[in-house]
């Protein structure tokens, strides 16, 4: 299983577009936050940039475990990295909230999602956090990611196989379902980068031209995504991709929220 996790997936082609287009968008708020850290002093200006750099590195590391078959391991990195957009809205909103985050003692309490959700007028509950919770703790709906039933083709008798290691990513869809739920996770990027504007060389126009092209390269994805699934029947899919076509009106909204000061 070790050396599984430590090489490249060979073969699936459609697995490696997939990569590449996130890899792609990816890239875009990497740079902005090489760019940043020129300005800004106090707890704000570390926690934004920080916890920018935390979502980046969770959903590299979900790509990662989904490509090897480790699809529980890999919606526990897409949660944190959902959870973690939460938390760059709140500390861009209020810088004053970075210093607690960073000298509470109870930031299970203080900055539990729900808590965190709250105070940036949004209710507790978040559906899709939800979702991605059910399937990465160990609950009966994740349980289907690595368990499945084989039914003996003479007797009807079925047998449970659990499965230690990589789940089977040719015989079901589970791996674009995932994929499907970090598109919209790593589209938050595009809002949360603009926390940077104003942080070294990091411009409005600058992270407006990387915002557009982390949406081109999310449709891509998204793109993917749609492809994948209709290859296992899933053809409601449809229009998935068409959701990007619109992503000019949070960049526009992102540019109203965070104007340029440099």
């Amino acid at each position: 299983m070790q050396t599984e996790l430590a090489f490249p997936i060979v073969g699936r082609n459609d697995h490696k577009a997939a990569e590449d287009a996130l890899v792609a968008a990816l890239e875009h708020p990497m740079q902005l936050l090489t760019d940043s850290g020129g300005k800004g002093t106090g707890e704000a200006h570390f926690v934004i940039r920080h916890l920018i750099a935390r979502a980046l590195s969770d959903l590299m590391a979900a790509l990662h475990l989904a490509r090897h078959g480790y699809l529980s391991q890999a919606y526990n990195a897409v949660r944190t990295a959902y959870e973690t957009q939460d938390l760059i809205e709140l500390i861009v909103a209020h810088p004053e909230e970075a210093a607690k985050w960073a000298n509470t003692e109870q930031g299970h309490k203080d900055f539990a999602p729900g808590a965190v959700r709250r105070r940036i007028g949004k209710p507790s509950f978040d559906e899709m956090y939800g979702h991605y919770s059910e399937l990465a703790h160990p609950r009966f709906a994740g349980s289907r990611l690595s368990t499945f039933g084989k039914r003996h083709t003479e007797t009807g008798e079925v047998k449970i196989l659990v499965q230690v290691g990589p789940t089977r990513l040719d015989e079901f869809p589970d791996f674009w379902f995932l994929i499907m739920g970090i598109v919209p996770t790593a589209s938050r990027l595009i809002p949360s980068s603009a926390g940077l504007i104003g942080m070294g060389e990091v411009t409005e126009a600058r992270w407006d031209k990387a915002a557009r092209a982390i949406a081109a390269d999310l449709k891509r994805l998204a793109e993917a995504v749609e492809d994948g699934l209709k290859g296992f029947g899933f053809d409601d899919v449809a229009g998935f991709a068409a959701r990007f076509d619109s992503v000019g009106q949070i960049i526009d909204e992102a540019n109203e929220q965070f104007p340029d000061d440099s």
